[in-house]
């Protein structure tokens, strides 16, 4: 920075930072964070120390203060590994025990600190660790053991010859992650610490594991003297044991109590010798966890509150546009690289134009910028006692700034689109979309292999995977004849994929995972065909009629219609035809066996089985029944094991059919 521009800016922030500080200690009507008026006295100060000249008595800088193969086998979990929903203020929290309340009547709560690290689960056979795997995606997750075994606080043999599954999470203190380089956090270290080749290296990092949930179990896991009716028994038997549990765990009585816990580590949190980013709650009973059951995708019964997100000032260093799958303009903030939420930030979304407009943000602007939820970076707020003079308002482009093609904007929508479906913006978030996890799951090509073949030209269309050939991925900067080779055999084994992931991996939009599930399931009821292919995906699209979509459960009119203005476009009816001709084949969606004794039944399953509950719910819904998670006058079967709890209860009031395993056979 030169001399002069250092000058202006210097007063600039002292200006800045005592009418915040006036603002907070004065009036005590503060309109920034703690941590934004830190920042920008850090910014002084960082200044006033190159440019010493320009300090003054009355800166407030002045006052005194403050080894495998390469590929990890992929495992599915004996139980299905649920997320947490987050909320992120008091009165959602609120809102939450209230509904819980309201569902299961007075209750004990248990508190966690929420540990920012990765979620292992461990599973032990009498009383052995034979098996460690990541959370995956909640069904299927990477077998890790050879590296979790070097853990030093895991157990690997328990002091008891049971057989559990049990979830953690593996952290790396404060003080560990500051002796290594090469990662932007701490969990980023943990995560590539477990996901290391070579345990040895992993075997020279201080990881840590704390166990906090109970999968699948043996009858014998429980204390003989007292059974695991509560949360807090399940971490104290833990415990017993040997399992490494967190000792900041705390039961309370009533929801007023879980405050103060919240409230306690929300000051607490800096003191502790590891990262957290919450705090969990749990409702304690296990019989009343059952009673409330699980969304889609996470639990009832518990709920994790995310800290308010860490703030901090930067310069706005300047602002592009980036297109994404569906072609959305999304303008994003280059930002002067600063830390916050643990993690060194660079870009920040500005979500749309009009959003813009909103902040005024430009080129040169000091912004504050926070990571929502720890997570996403976004500009909050622009400080225009900052901004340099003669800046300029920014112009949201007309054009795509990546083919030159006009951008549109639908009267109702905020965002603007390029609707060239040929766009090399557009073209490289949907490859790398096709191949995703949910997709078609190639790992092999990421990023960097994808924009390689872009910049070659290898590739049009995501059909084009298809028919690479080695000698072009040879050409590719620093690669080999084996990772070619890899390319390709990856490419190889997915020739053949399942309906639904093909539907999804296409990114129409508004079709997510479920929804092409279930589109899958639609197609298949109107064709007659035994294995589908791309040419009939094609027809059957193309016959298809908005009121036709609308009658799937689940789908509305907007996912209608935009299937129906998908298929009508030449582009996506010439790739379906083209993945026909490279011979990629679909496959139905299973069908359901349907048998009498099932069929249009609603099971409720409950405590310890002799099988994973996911292997009962599969031979269930094969046989053309449903699998509920709770308990009402509408349910046919309650199909209990060892420890059945409050769902057992109600079924015996409400006068339910209850049955064994035996009679749960006998039936199919």
């Amino acid at each position: 920075m030169k001399r002069e521009e250092a000058k202006r800016r210097i007063q600039q922030l002292r200006e800045e930072i005592l009418r915040r500080n006036y603002e907070y200690f004065v009036l005590d009507q503060s309109q920034v964070s703690e941590a934004v008026r830190d920042s920008l006295k850090k910014e002084l100060i960082a200044l006033e120390t190159e440019f010493p000249e320009f300090i003054t008595p009355d800166s407030p800088t002045r006052r005194v203060g403050s080894v495998l193969s390469g590929k990890f086998p992929k495992v599915k979990h004996k139980s299905r590994k649920w997320s947490l929903s987050d909320v992120f203020s008091m009165e959602e929290l609120k809102d939450w025990e209230e509904r819980v309340l309201k569902a299961v009547g007075k209750c004990q709560f248990v508190t966690e600190l929420k540990l920012d690290g990765l979620n292992i689960t461990l599973w032990y056979e009498k009383g052995l660790l034979v098996k460690a795997l990541t959370r995956g995606d909640g069904t299927v997750g990477e077998d890790v053991t050879h590296t979790v075994r070097t853990i030093k606080n895991v157990p690997l043999r328990l002091f008891e010859e049971v057989d559990l599954e049990v979830s953690g999470e593996v952290i790396l203190s404060k003080k560990a992650f500051g002796n290594m380089e090469g990662f932007a956090n701490a969990r980023n270290a943990a995560a590539g610490t477990v996901r290391q080749l070579d345990p040895s290296v992993t075997a020279e990092r201080d990881l840590e594991m704390y166990c906090y949930h109970l999968g699948e179990h043996s009858p014998q896991a429980s204390s003989q003297k007292k059974k695991l009716s509560l949360q807090s028994d399940i971490l104290e038997r833990f415990k017993k044991l040997g399992l490494p549990v967190n000792k900041e765990y705390e039961v309370h009585e009533s929801a007023a109590d879980s405050i103060h816990y919240l409230e306690k580590w929300a000051e607490w949190r800096e003191k502790l010798p590891y990262e957290i980013d919450g705090v969990v709650f749990k409702v304690n009973e296990k019989n009343k966890q059952e009673l409330m059951g699980f969304t889609a995708k996470s639990p009832r019964y518990a709920v994790a509150y995310k800290f308010p997100a860490q703030q901090t000032t930067t310069v706005v260093e300047g602002i592009t546009v980036q297109i994404g799958r569906t072609g959305a303009a999304t303008p994003v903030a280059e930002l002067r690289p600063v830390l916050v939420a643990g993690s060194t930030v660079s870009r920040a979304t500005l979500h749309n134009e009009d959003e813009i407009k909103r902040k005024d943000v430009r080129v040169g602007d000091t912004v504050i910028i926070q990571k929502a939820g720890d997570v996403i970076p976004e500009v909050v707020e622009v400080l225009p006692a900052l901004r340099p003079a003669h800046s300029k308002a920014f112009e949201f482009p007309r054009d795509c700034p990546s083919c030159g093609s006009p951008l549109s904007r639908i009267d109702f929508e905020a965002v603007r689109r390029c609707t060239n479906m040929e766009c090399p913006g557009r073209q490289r978030e949907s490859f790398l979309h096709f191949v995703s996890r949910g997709a078609l799951d190639v790992d092999t090509l990421g990023e960097k292999v994808v924009d390689g073949l872009l910049e070659f030209g290898f590739i049009k269309d995501p059909a084009d995977f298809f028919t690479l050939t080695k000698e072009q991925l040879l050409e590719l900067p620093l690669f080999k004849e084996k990772k070619a080779q890899n390319v390709l055999d990856s490419i190889d084994s997915r020739r053949t994929v399942p309906l639904e992931r093909f539907l999804y991996g296409l990114g129409i939009r508004f079709v997510g995972e479920q929804v092409a599930k279930l589109l899958s399931q639609c197609l298949q009821e109107q064709s007659t065909d035994s294995n589908p292919s791309p040419k009939l995906i094609l027809k059957l699209l193309k016959n298809s009629t908005r009121e036709d979509l609308e009658t799937i459960e689940g789908f509305g009119e907007r996912i209608a219609e935009s299937i129906i203005q998908w298929i009508q476009v030449p582009y996506n009816q010439k790739l379906l035809e083209k993945f026909e001709t490279v011979g990629l084949k679909l496959l139905w969606p299973p069908q359901k066996k349907i048998i009498t004794g099932l069929a249009g039944k609603t099971f409720v399953i409950t405590g310890t089985l002799s099988r994973p509950r996911e292997e009962f719910k599969t031979l269930i819904e094969n046989a053309g029944g449903h699998v509920s998670g709770s308990v009402s006058k509408k349910t046919d079967y309650i199909l209990a094991g060892e420890e059945a709890g409050g769902k057992l209860d109600k079924a015996k009031e409400l006068g339910l059919k209850v049955i064994g395993e035996t009679e749960f056979f006998q039936l199919l």
